[in-house]
């Protein structure tokens, strides 16, 4: 079976075209289509039921991450394919998302937005997301243009290895490092992205720090030495300075007259070799987990 799951929140215009969109059966699959809702105050509910959709109701509060888990621990399928329910994503483009899981050539596919309607993404969206998928593609030198997108698919096996913790819109960002962390299979497929109909329910501040938040830690989770090591780094170059200034006072006077930057540049001196010592041990923690993970 495929499971297609369409978290929704107040989004009675597009959800029946959304649903009404999807196969009843595809390659010998049965297509079944549940809507996760987080609490509608519209007729998204009704209108989800009378298109055929079976609808679950989120018990925990928090957003789309928390809606998408719950429906995937409750639905037992082949296949999951996740899409919003506000109408930017095609159904029609169903196949390009299953086809690479069901032929073999992919464990997840995610849909790139290649081809946007004009305004369909607004202008400080599309810069956090561009930086965001850079800082992906730097850090995990995997080639990843979308990792935000919201039309994907799952083979049953790769959501083994695929966290989704996240209550919120960092929940694409979480599944991407998780599954590349774990070797998953991933491919991208181009797709198409309209503007959405009803009111946006993604705020580009808080949301973004949201996503931004995720992106970093989830970064620290797959390397922890590299990013440990990294801030060690930083705050190394941070300390020469101040020693500098130190080191200069003592052999120009004899003595040292002036202690702030000595004691600047011994906090972070300090500071750098804790973190180091921490990525250290968070490194051990890291491999001893991924070699009990693959036991199990």
């Amino acid at each position: 079976m495929i499971a297609v799951i369409i978290p929704t929140l107040d989004e009675e215009e597009a959800i029946k075209e959304v649903i009404n969109g999807f196969p009843d059966i595809y390659r010998g699959f049965e297509v079944e289509k549940y809507v996760i809702d987080g609490g509608s105050c519209d007729r998204t509910v009704s209108i989800a039921k009378g298109a055929g959709a079976e609808v679950l109701h989120q018990k925990l509060d928090g957003g789309k991450g928390n809606g998408v888990r719950q429906c995937m621990n409750e639905v037992d399928a082949d296949i999951y394919v996740m899409i919003d329910g506000d109408g930017t994503y095609s159904p029609d483009e169903f196949s390009k998302i299953v086809d690479p899981v069901i032929d073999g050539e992919a464990e997840q596919v995610i849909g790139r937005r290649s081809r946007r309607e004009e305004g369909s993404i607004p202008k400080l969206n599309l810069v956090g997301n561009k930086i965001f998928n850079l800082v992906t593609r730097l850090t995990t030198r995997e080639k990843i243009h979308d990792m935000l997108s919201g039309y994907r698919s799952f083979s049953k096996e790769s959501l083994k290895y695929t966290d989704m913790t996240r209550p919120g819109f960092g929940i694409e960002t979480e599944m991407t490092f998780t599954a590349i962390e774990n070797n998953v299979p991933i491919k991208e497929v181009d797709i198409k992205y309209a503007e959405r109909e009803g009111d946006s329910k993604l705020n580009p501040v808080s949301d973004g720090w949201r996503i931004f938040t995720t992106l970093i830690w989830s970064i620290r989770d797959m390397n922890p030495l590299k990013f440990f090591s990294s801030v060690s780094f930083f705050l190394m170059l941070l300390a020469v300075y101040p020693s500098y200034l130190t080191i200069e006072q003592r052999l120009r006077t004899g003595e040292i007259t002036n202690i702030m930057p000595a004691l600047t540049a011994s906090v972070f001196l300090i500071l750098a070799v804790q973190l180091m010592i921490v990525g250290l041990i968070s490194d051990q923690i890291k491999n001893v987990e991924k070699r009990l993970r693959n036991q199990i």
